[in-house]
Protein backbone atom coordinates (compact mmCIF):
# COMPACT_ATOMS: atom_id res chain seq x y z
CA UNK A 1 0.00 0.00 0.00
CA UNK A 2 1.27 3.43 -0.88
CA UNK A 3 0.82 5.96 1.87
CA UNK A 4 -0.10 9.54 1.00
CA UNK A 5 1.90 11.66 3.43
CA UNK A 6 0.17 15.04 3.39
CA UNK A 7 2.32 16.59 6.12
CA UNK A 8 1.19 19.73 7.88
CA UNK A 9 -1.94 21.46 6.67
CA UNK A 10 -2.77 25.05 7.58
CA UNK A 11 -5.78 25.27 9.89
CA UNK A 12 -7.95 26.42 6.97
CA UNK A 13 -6.73 23.65 4.64
CA UNK A 14 -7.16 21.10 7.44
CA UNK A 15 -10.75 22.24 7.97
CA UNK A 16 -11.53 21.77 4.27
CA UNK A 17 -9.80 18.38 4.31
CA UNK A 18 -11.75 17.28 7.37
CA UNK A 19 -15.06 18.33 5.80
CA UNK A 20 -14.29 16.52 2.52
CA UNK A 21 -12.64 13.29 3.68
CA UNK A 22 -14.78 10.24 4.31
CA UNK A 23 -14.01 7.89 7.22
CA UNK A 24 -11.44 10.31 8.60
CA UNK A 25 -9.97 9.50 12.01
CA UNK A 26 -9.24 12.68 13.99
CA UNK A 27 -6.67 12.24 16.78
CA UNK A 28 -5.81 14.69 19.55
CA UNK A 29 -2.16 14.34 20.61
CA UNK A 30 -2.11 17.11 23.23
CA UNK A 31 -2.70 16.59 26.93
CA UNK A 32 -5.97 15.61 28.55
CA UNK A 33 -6.62 19.13 29.77
CA UNK A 34 -6.61 20.45 26.23
CA UNK A 35 -8.97 17.70 25.08
CA UNK A 36 -11.26 18.25 28.06
CA UNK A 37 -11.50 21.97 27.33
CA UNK A 38 -12.19 21.66 23.62
CA UNK A 39 -11.92 18.98 20.95
CA UNK A 40 -13.22 18.00 17.56
CA UNK A 41 -16.48 16.06 17.72
CA UNK A 42 -15.66 12.36 17.40
CA UNK A 43 -11.92 12.80 17.97
CA UNK A 44 -9.86 10.08 19.60
CA UNK A 45 -7.83 11.28 22.58
CA UNK A 46 -4.21 10.13 22.75
CA UNK A 47 -2.93 12.50 25.47
CA UNK A 48 0.77 12.12 24.65
CA UNK A 49 1.85 14.74 27.19
CA UNK A 50 0.22 12.78 30.00
CA UNK A 51 0.80 9.13 29.10
CA UNK A 52 4.29 9.16 27.57
CA UNK A 53 5.70 7.77 24.34
CA UNK A 54 5.25 4.06 24.97
CA UNK A 55 1.55 4.25 25.84
CA UNK A 56 0.95 6.83 23.09
CA UNK A 57 2.50 4.53 20.49
CA UNK A 58 0.38 1.64 21.80
CA UNK A 59 -2.77 3.71 21.32
CA UNK A 60 -1.74 4.80 17.83
CA UNK A 61 -1.28 1.14 16.94
CA UNK A 62 -4.93 0.63 17.92
CA UNK A 63 -6.26 3.18 15.41
CA UNK A 64 -8.46 1.69 12.69
CA UNK A 65 -6.58 0.35 9.69
CA UNK A 66 -7.21 1.57 6.16
CA UNK A 67 -8.67 4.95 7.14
CA UNK A 68 -7.08 8.40 6.72
CA UNK A 69 -5.82 10.07 9.91
CA UNK A 70 -5.30 13.70 10.87
CA UNK A 71 -3.52 14.62 14.10
CA UNK A 72 -3.91 17.84 16.01
CA UNK A 73 -2.86 19.58 19.21
CA UNK A 74 -3.09 23.13 20.54
CA UNK A 75 -0.55 24.76 18.22
CA UNK A 76 0.72 22.07 15.81
CA UNK A 77 4.07 21.29 17.45
CA UNK A 78 3.05 17.93 18.93
CA UNK A 79 1.07 17.15 15.80
CA UNK A 80 4.26 17.43 13.73
CA UNK A 81 6.21 15.18 16.12
CA UNK A 82 3.54 12.49 16.29
CA UNK A 83 2.93 12.71 12.55
CA UNK A 84 6.49 11.50 11.97
CA UNK A 85 6.09 8.74 14.54
CA UNK A 86 2.75 7.61 13.09
CA UNK A 87 4.25 7.31 9.61
CA UNK A 88 6.76 4.79 10.94
CA UNK A 89 4.28 2.94 13.13
CA UNK A 90 1.37 2.61 10.71
CA UNK A 91 2.21 2.13 7.03
CA UNK A 92 -1.31 0.64 6.69
CA UNK A 93 -2.91 4.07 7.10
CA UNK A 94 -3.55 5.32 3.56
CA UNK A 95 -3.31 9.06 4.25
CA UNK A 96 -1.72 10.90 7.17
CA UNK A 97 -1.66 14.61 7.99
CA UNK A 98 -1.68 17.02 10.90
CA UNK A 99 -2.99 20.50 11.62
CA UNK A 100 0.00 22.87 11.46
CA UNK A 101 -1.24 25.62 13.73
CA UNK A 102 -4.20 26.35 15.95
CA UNK A 103 -7.01 24.02 14.85
CA UNK A 104 -10.40 25.48 13.88
CA UNK A 105 -12.31 23.26 16.29
CA UNK A 106 -15.44 25.41 16.62
CA UNK A 107 -15.73 25.83 12.85
CA UNK A 108 -15.51 22.07 12.28
CA UNK A 109 -17.91 21.22 15.10
CA UNK A 110 -20.46 23.73 13.78
CA UNK A 111 -20.14 22.14 10.31
CA UNK A 112 -20.39 18.60 11.74
CA UNK A 113 -23.52 19.57 13.67
CA UNK A 114 -25.07 21.18 10.58
CA UNK A 115 -25.01 24.69 12.03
Amino acid sequence: MTQNQLGGLSPEAALRYMEETENLVIVNVAGRGSFDREHFDGAIDVPTEDIGDEESEKRLLELPSGRPVILYCRRGRLGAIWYQKLLGLRPDIPEVSYVAGVPLIDDFNDWARGL
